[in-house]
């Protein structure tokens, strides 16, 4: 049976640097907003931000993580860890970037399986080190493809590391908005499942009812959220993602069916910046959901 989830939201989404800019936030402030997300919404799954165990670790502490078990049993509420972005890269070709990186997966992983029952944990292959190979304008093509080819052969190496001492059936890539392709082919390599990022192929321009039905064997989760498009100053328009799920260029309803057809028993994540976007996209998937039933 599907599980609906929802990711931590306000000044716990994003990539939270700016909590380090907020004295008056404590290391219990995490557990009593996953606590209302829980008690509001009534998901069965919040997602856990694992960046701040490296951004703001002074607001993610034993003290954080003993919390979080203790409401778990009390509630029954499920988590899944959204591994660290900001910070870490598995793809860098810095080697004391790409040491330090491994490590931390390893150690944030053993930590939290340690205390909390943790469904899934979801990985992003490559982070800043693609944005810069990205920005070598004034490289050719074919030099540009040999250094992604470079990086993703480093993120392999990395990832099998982590795996050493990491639960195989818990770990699973997500596809950024740069590509799907790279790393759902080192998930299948590997023999991972992958989260399915629905908002991040939006914006790559991949046709998402062609990528899901390819990959659906290795597709665990699915991140959802909707993406609009938004006029820019300079009259053009940039697609925005992580927008409430009612929202948006893709029909609420096709990409419902698309994402939960064949009786889909994975996690469903709704991934938005705001509480009010988190609010009604609950309600939205909800709806359908009963709709569904009593058709």
């Amino acid at each position: 049976m599907m599980k609906l989830g929802v990711n931590t939201v306000d000044l716990f989404s994003g990539d939270h640097l700016i909590l380090n800019a907020l004295p008056e936030l404590d290391d219990l402030a995490l557990v009593q907003h996953v606590q209302r997300l829980r008690g509001e919404l009534g998901v069965d799954l919040v997602e856990l931000p694992a960046n701040m165990l490296v951004v703001c670790p002074h607001l993610f502490t034993e003290r954080t993580i003993q919390a979080l078990g203790e409401y778990q049993q009390s509630s029954g509420v499920g988590y899944t860890v959204h591994l660290p972005f900001r910070g870490l890269d598995l793809s860098s070709l810095a080697q004391p970037v790409w040491e330090a990186s491994i490590a931390a997966y390893r150690e944030i992983i053993t930590r939290l399986e340690a205390e909390l029952q943790v469904e899934h944990y979801v990985l992003h292959l490559t982070e800043s080190m693609i944005k810069q190979v990205e920005g070598k304008a004034h490289l050719d093509w074919e030099l540009r493809e040999k250094l992604f080819e470079v990086m993703y052969a480093r993120a392999e190496s990395g990832l099998e590391k982590i795996l050493e001492t990491a639960p195989k059936d818990k770990v699973l890539v997500e596809n950024i908005k740069s590509g799907w392709k790279e790393p759902f082919a080192l998930a299948r390599k590997l023999g991972l499942g992958v989260c399915c990022d629905f908002g991040h192929l939006l914006l790559e321009g991949a046709d998402p009812r062609v990528v899901v039905e390819q990959n659906r064997d290795l597709i665990r989760e699915f991140h959802f959220h909707g993406v609009v498009e938004r006029q820019l100053d300079n009259g053009r328009t940039a697609l925005q993602d992580h927008q409430a799920v009612d929202r948006g260029v893709f029909a609420l309803e096709e990409a419902l069916e698309l994402l939960l057809a064949d009786s889909f028993s994975g996690v469903l994540m709704i991934e938005v910046g705001r509480w009010e976007a988190a609010e009604a996209s609950v309600r939205a998937v909800k709806a359908y959901l009963n709709k569904r039933i009593n058709n």
